[in-house]
């Protein structure tokens, strides 16, 4: 049994944001004999947020509940269900947890909105417990088991290359750019099933666009405009609704900045290091879609 006297927090509440994150490339590699893939990607938080509040009661048997999520999810089907269960099986403190999440950013766009909500839990759990906190392997072992995401949302960066199937994130400089984001309203994507169609389309054989880890840096230094045809999403090419985002690069080709799939969807972003060229790619996407998408004008985390 674990000694209360160790906790930094008495009974309480808080409340921490939980950002989003595009991945202005991802390169995907053939599976691993346990079916998960190797990526190599650029992620970037994006300031745009879910807001999870956090209350806890000393106890000496585990237990966590989870509202706000209900629309989304079956219940105890969560990754904040996940993620605090697997941390009190890896030596949490037991505590009594109410989590309500307030959830901003959208599911199955490809935004990390379950892997940031699990990452931000995570995190407040080491605070409350003190000296009882896990240690940081073991933290970061538990945050691969909730999800392939969730370790760069931990590390803390703003932007990293993330490679591995998730565990490796290097932090990168992060850029000043402003961001759309255009979620359609008629469809989304499941992991699973985009994971499914890229191996299909590739039948065994590795992407011909592959680039090294220093060509992918050299051009990530350069402007957002001078990205276009070098930095990619390889879920792009095989999406089910491929004429979605081929109007929406089209749309977007005129203007400086550069515009591709997030994650594996179904989520679309058009980046820019001036907020005008943002608005005018924001107008000329409502003009063409209208109701069919959602739009959201942000900027990436400094």
């Amino acid at each position: 049994m674990y000694g209360f006297d160790t906790l930094v927090c008495m009974d309480t509440v808080c409340s921490r944001p939980a950002y989003a994150k595009i991945n202005l490339h991802l390169a995907v590699g053939l599976p691993y004999p346990d079916g998960y893939h190797p990526i190599q990607s650029l992620f970037a938080l994006v300031d745009l947020s879910d807001d999870l509040e956090v209350s806890w009661e000393r106890r000496t048997t585990f237990s966590v509940n989870v509202t706000g999520l209900e629309a989304y999810c079956e219940k105890d089907c969560d990754t904040l269900t996940k993620a605090a269960r697997l941390w009190h099986e890896a030596g949490g403190c037991p505590l009594q947890l109410s989590i309500r999440c307030q959830k901003r950013i959208p599911v199955q766009a490809g935004l990390g909105g379950g892997s940031s909500d699990a990452a931000t839990l995570l995190l407040l759990l080491q605070e409350i417990a003190g000296e009882r906190a896990l240690e940081q392997k073991v933290l970061e072992q538990v945050a691969l088991k909730v999800g392939s995401d969730v370790p760069f949302f931990l590390s803390g960066a703003k932007s990293a290359v993330v490679t591995g199937r998730g565990e490796h994130a290097t932090p990168v400089e992060a850029k000043n750019l402003a961001v759309l984001l255009v979620m359609p309203t008629d469809f989304a994507i499941s992991t699973s099933s985009a994971y499914r169609l890229l191996d299909e389309s590739r039948h065994g054989k590795e992407s011909i666009r592959a680039m090294s880890m220093q060509e992918m840096l050299y051009v990530y230094k350069k402007s957002s405009a001078q990205w276009k045809g070098l930095l990619y999403n390889d879920f792009q090419a095989c999406a089910q609704n491929k004429g979605f985002y081929g109007e929406l690069m089209h749309i977007s080709e005129p203007y400086k900045g550069f515009g591709s799939m997030t994650g594996s969807g179904a989520c679309w972003f058009f980046v820019s290091e001036d907020k005008d060229e943002v608005q005018a790619v924001h107008a000329a996407v409502v003009a063409a879609f209208g109701g069919k998408v959602r739009c959201w004008i942000t900027r990436l985390l400094p």
